[in-house]
């Protein structure tokens, strides 16, 4: 600290000032170090809560880069750009930039220390207030310029360095791809991290060309540059070791890359105009900025998507939402063991109901549209029930911490479905259920004997499951839950941060009167408010349970009872085959008699009795009426039903027109708008490109050509083509008038993985939809 330490050849930045001395400059410089130290060593709470204020409402972008690739002008351009935003950089302004000469004129190991150091006062600055009016902070380098800059050209660690040397003796660098990711992590007590890190990429010849520009003001310069941001200063040797050296800066750049600690990393070609340039930075900036400071306007719609993306922040879930390995992503569960699936619900309790549960579930998933957890498969019941819920996720920390509420119902995933989907459970959960399953099938007394005889019984029975080809995977079941009402609070009563605490509440759109199944598709359908923090929670008084007919619709050989079987066992639901095929008979078809009616050469119904024959067509909407209000009355929720109405009314269309009589269309309407009373539909159509597929399949399968015998098969199935698939349009003369929603997906391809793919998208498309089976009669 006495002046007498440093060379008289460096020259600090105020020397020449009046009111700054020299003593001044290092005095000051040291009290700094002071501050931050006791800063960085501080344990108390207050500290710590400081920071996490910081990391929740400021949003920081890092731009690095080579010396003459534009990161000054652009942290510029960015500030400008950007509301509520300030620019800065390591070496800061002030008090660092009076003294880095000095270091920069030392070299070697001690200019690179100061450097770091320059790293935890920018995090001392932004934490203590020094930019607390602005929300954005655009930092010229920080740590990633440290690491970079290091481990392409590391200094030579010699207690002999020549004091003021400024240069580094040469030695061999081995390839950054081959380091460990370990040299390129973050540091843990550098704690502020940046939201965004940019990396402008530049060609040597480019730079240079900026660089030598630049060089008549280098001279005079006394901020900024080498590794720091901006001009160098005129110890700084890296301009002339990068033109020296190109593959130096190629080392840097990627060690730039391999910098583990942003939650973003993004590269940018800088090589053209800055207007391009910032433009790509805007780009980039702009949807994760609004994430990180507005999530409330970024995820309106999409509610789940937030509570994904806390997941994520606090390292509990990947991208795509999957918890993380060993992560303690811990769920409350709130719902009443009454096992009931006939969809009715009401807020006042009655005598002799059963007190609810309360579980704490560890969750597997969060998606667009539902949360999923496992549990115990003998905890909840069977596929087709449902169970209204509540659920409580709590995270984060004070004073920005945050409470996920929920209301809506639980139901079970089929095993079919989570083979499809590639989901299993945790094998220590598969463990302990499988132990516990053990324990319970004994009587009280032997199980009281076993616990006192060996009290390691327990242990020895998980250890056992664990074991390969022992643990019983039936013994848990994956539930999912799909909200109706969400909340979130951010913040809590002693929480002093502008806005907070904050309350959001999401309800679905299905609820209102003109809600519209067919395009109610974004993120199922949500509507946002702000409500106040502590106020009443609003309630929903009276909850129904619409039932759910999924209508598959095709051609001849399109996989309409493959794919509508299949679909429904991953559904765990029953499956309605074809009236047409299942009501005729089959002994009596003959070729061509499709064309007529019940596959006989009339359009009668064979098996009418004498004097009382029934037309084919009228038989079948009447059967199909029927079966519509067994399911009505039945305790099923969800079906899936082959052809029904709405092939019906195609097959129904083309006999009319083989027979020249009027066709009536407007009956087969009017029976789907009866449905919906009580029922969601949606159509999935299964689609080919060309009667070739149909003749192809009828060649390799007896099957389709027993089930439906035709004279010439590629005349009539281009005819049957052009009637079932193209003539009637779906969406326009049917769906779209009733609200129904419609998917169309191509099922030319056979195979597994080709069936495996459509049954994905049909679930996806069902799945999104979910939310118009719930009807809310009132709420407050």
């Amino acid at each position: 600290r006495d002046r007498n330490d440093f060379p008289a050849d460096v020259v600090f930045a105020n020397k020449d000032r009046d009111d700054v001395t020299t003593d001044d400059v290092i005095s000051n410089f040291y009290d700094l170090l002071d501050k931050v130290e006791a800063y960085l060593t501080d344990p108390s709470s207050s500290q710590q809560h400081k920071l996490n204020a910081t990391q929740q409402t400021k949003f920081l972008i890092e731009v690095e880069g080579l010396d003459g690739s534009g990161k000054t002008t652009l942290v510029k351009r960015l500030q400008e750009t950007l509301p509520h935003a300030i620019a800065t950089k390591t070496p800061s302004s002030g008090l660092l930039a009076d003294i880095r000469p000095l270091w920069d004129k030392r070299g070697g190991i001690l200019a690179r220390a100061f450097y770091m150091i320059s790293n935890y006062v920018l995090e001392y600055e932004i934490v203590t207030g020094y930019y607390e009016q602005y929300d954005v902070i655009i930092i010229d380098r920080w740590y990633a310029s440290t690491c970079g800059y290091t481990v392409a050209r590391p200094p030579k660690n010699d207690s002999s360095n020549t004091l003021g040397s400024g240069e580094e003796e040469e030695q061999r660098i081995p390839n950054i791809g081959d380091m460990p990711d370990k040299m390129f992590d973050w540091p843990t007590d550098l704690r502020l991290r940046p939201n965004i890190l940019l990396v402008l990429q530049i060609d040597q010849s480019t730079r240079q060309k900026r660089v030598d520009n630049r060089a008549s003001s280098i001279a005079t310069a006394t901020t900024g540059g080498g590794e720091g941001g901006g001009a160098p200063s005129r110890f700084n040797p890296w301009d002339e070791r990068l033109a020296k050296d190109i593959a130096l800066g190629e080392r840097i750049l990627e060690a730039l890359h391999r910098v583990r600690g942003p939650d973003e990393t993004y590269t940018i070609n800088a090589n053209n105009s800055i207007e391009d340039v910032a433009r790509q930075a805007l780009d980039i900036v702009k949807l994760p900025m609004e994430r990180h400071l507005n999530p409330q306007d970024h995820f309106a719609s999409n509610p789940l998507g937030w509570w994904k993306y806390m997941g994520q922040n606090l390292q509990l879930c990947d991208e795509s939402g999957k918890r993380m390995h060993h992560a303690l992503w811990n769920l409350q569960v709130s719902y009443n063991s009454s096992k009931s699936s006939n969809g009715s619900s009401s807020s006042s309790s009655s005598s002799g109901s059963s007190i609810p549960i309360l579980k704490t579930v560890g969750l597997d998933r969060i998606d667009t549209n539902f949360v999923y957890y496992w549990t115990a498969s003998s905890a909840f019941p069977c596929n087709e029930s449902f169970i209204w819920a509540s659920i409580l996720w709590m995270g984060g920390t004070y004073p920005t911490e945050f409470q996920w509420r929920a209301e809506g119902y639980l139901k079970r995933v089929t095993e079919e479905e989570c083979l499809l989907r590639g989901y299993s459970a945790p094998q220590s959960l598969v463990a302990h259920v499988t132990a516990c399953t053990t324990f319970s099938s004994d009587d009280d007394g032997k199980r009281r004997r076993r616990r006192i005889s060996r009290p390691d019984a327990y242990d020895d029975a998980v250890d056992d499951a664990r074991s390969v080809g022992t643990a019983n995977s039936s013994v848990v079941c994956m539930v999912r839950f799909f909200p109706i009402r969400i909340e979130v609070l951010r913040g809590g009563p002693s929480t002093r941060l502008p806005g907070y605490p904050q309350r959001w509440e999401w309800s679905r759109r299905s609820f209102s009167s003109d809600a519209n199944a067919a395009t109610d598709t974004d993120a199922g359908g949500w509507t946002m408010r702000s409500i106040l923090p502590f106020g009443p929670t609003p309630t929903m008084t009276t909850m129904g349970f619409r039932d759910l007919t999924i209508c598959i619709v095709g051609t001849h050989t399109s996989g309409k009872s493959t794919i509508g079987r299949k679909l429904a066992k991953l559904l765990g639901c029953q499956f309605d085959a074809e009236l047409g095929e299942t009501e005729r008979d089959s002994e009596s078809l003959v070729e061509g008699g499709h064309l007529h009616g019940d596959g006989s050469s009339t359009t009668l119904l064979s098996s009418s009795p004498p004097g009382q024959e029934e037309d084919w067509d009228d038989f079948l909407l009447k059967r199909e009426c029927e079966r519509d209000a067994l399911f009505q009355d039945s305790k099923r929720s969800i079906r899936v039903v082959e052809t029904w109405h709405v092939g019906n009314a195609a097959w129904y269309k083309l006999r009319q027109q083989k027979s020249a009589a009027n066709t009536d269309l407007e009956r087969y309407k009017i029976a789907i708008s009866k449905h919906q009373e009580s029922s969601l539909v949606v159509v999935v159509q299964l689609m080919l490109t060309s009667p070739s597929t149909m003749v192809r399949r009828r060649e390799i399968d007896t099957d389709n050509r027993k089930r439906l015998p035709m004279q010439d098969d590629e005349k009539e199935c281009h005819q049957l083509y052009i009637a079932l698939q193209d003539s009637i349009n779906l969406k326009k003369d049917m769906l779209d008038p009733l609200g129904i929603p419609l998917l169309q997906v191509n099922n030319d391809v056979d195979g597994d993985e080709a069936m495996e793919k459509i049954l994905m998208d049909v679930l996806s498309f069902v799945q999104m939809r979910l939310h118009h089976q719930v009807l809310v009669a009132s709420s407050e």
